[in-house]
């Protein structure tokens, strides 16, 4: 899928904190998903960009990352 989706937002995630985004999306979402680093996380928290095929997807995922 391509990350020129307009479901996208830019979150900040600490150093081994990325695999348990990733299984989330892995078992909760029902269509594509994706992301790109934007900043990786090292001593101080990275940056990535996550983008979703479906709105569905997308809210849930903003509202499970509040």
């Amino acid at each position: 899928m391509s990350p020129d989706t307009q479901y996208k937002t830019e979150i900040d995630i600490k150093f081994g904190q990325l695999a348990p985004i990733m299984h989330w999306c892995q078992t909760q979402c029902t269509n594509d998903w994706g992301y790109t680093i934007v900043d990786s996380a090292g001593f101080h928290p990275g940056k990535y960009e996550f983008y979703f095929e479906d709105e569905k997807d997308y809210v849930n995922f903003i509202l499970w990352k509040k």
